[in-house]
């Protein structure tokens, strides 16, 4: 009785979370998340202190920081694809990599939208 369910908890357990291993693209993806979101502070504060008036640099770091939420939502998607992987980094970094993007689209909308 007993060795029938040893070899019954031995096939059908779970994965552990010791069983996982860090996937290096979700840790690659959440560090571009960090830097969008990084830059993206750097940004908005830049053009705090000139009134609006940064112009072209605060436009091509917007566009930098549009660039690394896309690949760190892309990288995201990937990491999550792999087998026995922790889940965090690569959920950390689809949804701060979708939320910056969409806020990086909405300003550039924004911006294209008072030419």
């Amino acid at each position: 009785m007993a060795n029938r369910r040893r070899e019954y908890f031995r096939k059908t357990r779970k994965t552990r979370i010791r069983d996982l291993k860090h996937s290096r693209t979700g840790w690659i993806g959440m560090l571009c998340a960090w830097t969008a979101a990084a830059v993206f502070i750097v940004s908005a504060v830049y053009s705090f202190f000139y009134a609006g008036d940064a112009g072209f640099q605060v436009g091509s770091t917007g566009l930098v920081g549009l660039v690394l939420a896309v690949g760190a939502f892309i990288l995201g998607i990937l990491a999550v694809r792999e087998q026995k992987v922790r889940p965090v980094p690569p959920r950390i970094s689809m949804i701060l990599g979708a939320v910056l993007t969409a806020v990086f689209g909405g300003l550039y909308a924004y911006g294209f939208a008072l030419l």
